[in-house]
């Protein structure tokens, strides 16, 4: 049924979501997506980082931002300053050096619970779609009764898939975390 596949992709969208969320989380190793929000003003507007500049990385602690146009090294350096990532800007040539330190237990323990909000953040809105597609199947006064409970078994089982997933990427996220 048409329906049940319009649920079961806004499920598999709030995945895709949540991994977008936990990729800007900085565990062992930084990557280039911790950078994927930062915004900066250059010509005067409003942009993603990313939008002006290429992110690599260098080493295990280490990023390089290497603008596209050198006029706004300075915006890009104010604007990741600004977005207060824990680390050490520096600037070497047309490049921007990002080093970060090695997270203490403590951050570790922080990195951990924001990961366990991103994922039950996740649960929550995986939960309010089952809801949504068990309303839709009661209000639909073409289906039998049958039809109904086999419909809402089918929307159970793909909640419960979608749901040990998170389980399964927020491990996956706390063992990388722990991982120096």
């Amino acid at each position: 049924m048409a329906v049940i596949e319009d649920f079961i992709t806004k499920m598999d969208k709030s995945l895709v979501s949540l991994k977008e969320s936990l990729s800007t989380l900085r565990a062992g190793k930084v990557t280039p997506q911790l950078l994927d929000k930062v915004t900066i003003v250059a010509y005067g507007e409003k942009c993603l980082l990313k939008s002006v500049a290429q992110i690599s990385g260098i080493s295990a602690t280490d990023l390089q931002v290497k603008t596209f146009d050198p006029s706004i090294i300075k915006d890009i350096i104010s604007g990741l300053n600004k977005a207060d990532l824990g680390c050490t800007v520096t600037q070497n040539g047309n490049a921007v050096i990002l080093k970060f330190p090695v997270p203490s237990e403590e951050r570790r323990q922080d990195l951990i619970k924001q990961a366990k909000k991103y994922c039950e953040d996740g649960k929550v809105a995986i939960r309010n779609i089952r809801r949504d597609a068990n309303n839709a199947i009661k209000k639909d006064a073409t289906l039998s009764e049958d039809m109904k409970s086999d419909l809402n078994d089918k929307v159970q089982k793909e909640t419960d898939k979608h749901i040990a997933e998170i389980e399964k990427i927020f491990a996956a996220k706390v063992k990388d975390i722990e991982t120096i």
